[in-house]
């Protein structure tokens, strides 16, 4: 991280994302997790408070983020124009398909999801929430953004990624991955076979920007036994055409397959 950051607000986000991920949490055990002084924790926790992004359990003496917080990332999310362009697209693909569809876009060596539409109807939990990051080897769309990365760039990402086996699905061996590469680099689809949540399999593609950068990706997320062959063959026909809808508002046609 950068020498000329600003020590106390880099301290209050390292807090703010773990509570995020863990949920009501208490000064010790925040302070444990951070490596944080306990009275830094506090003094930060305080001020949170103060301005209405925490509250404090009065009967457990933990703390807890408020939707003040949550209120600012629908903000972004409403003014992001790559989202609300695209929106409208991902609705009409989760009605075709009665799936969960995500749009994600590449933060590093991560997918970074930026929306997600969930259908009224053969509702699947999942848990992804817009925000969330992952490994781009870790999800199907992601794969489908490493696939237009040559193999160098593949292996850079690689060895600067936090892998972890989240199913005995989940790949860690760079050959293997690079394997499955070379088959989407020929379809221009990836998947994810319950390699982060058993019983969940994904299919993704990838989104260049208006630079013809692959910065975006588009997956369809449902339970294994709803993603066999001629269903399948399906999803993969509208996230295809939906794929070309938003490259042509968003991207630069840089060829396809």
């Amino acid at each position: 991280m950068a020498r000329e950051t600003v020590q106390s607000v880099e301290r209050a986000f390292q807090i703010i994302e773990l509570m995020a991920e863990r949920g009501t949490m208490g000064v010790r055990e925040i302070a444990h997790e951070t490596g944080l002084h306990s009275t830094v924790v506090h003094r930060i926790l305080g001020t949170l408070v103060e301005l209405g992004y925490a509250d404090k359990q009065v009967e457990t003496d933990k703390y807890l983020l408020t939707y003040k917080m949550l209120a600012i990332g629908s903000g972004i999310q409403e003014r992001n124009g790559v989202v609300k362009l695209v929106h409208p697209y991902l609705v009409q693909l989760s009605e075709e398909c009665k799936e969960t569809v995500h749009l994600v876009e590449r933060a590093g060596t991560n997918i970074r999801y930026i929306d997600k539409i969930t259908p009224s109807a053969n509702m699947f939990a999942t848990g992804s929430y817009v925000g969330l990051e992952f490994p781009l080897a870790g999800t199907a769309v992601g794969k489908a953004i490493l696939s237009e990365l040559t193999e160098d760039e593949v292996k850079k990402v690689w060895d600067e990624s936090h892998i972890v086996k989240y199913t005995p699905n989940t790949i860690c061996e760079l050959d293997t991955l690079l394997s499955e590469l070379d088959e989407t680099k020929q379809t221009g689809f990836a998947y994810d076979n319950e390699e982060r949540e058993v019983g969940l399999f994904c299919v993704g593609v990838s989104v260049p920007d208006y630079r013809g950068i692959y910065s975006y990706g588009i997956s369809i997320s449902a339970p294994l036994a709803r993603m066999q062959e001629d269903s399948l063959k399906e999803v993969q026909k509208h996230l295809w055409a939906t794929r070309e809808k938003v490259t042509a508002i968003i991207g630069k046609h840089v060829g396809g397959r």
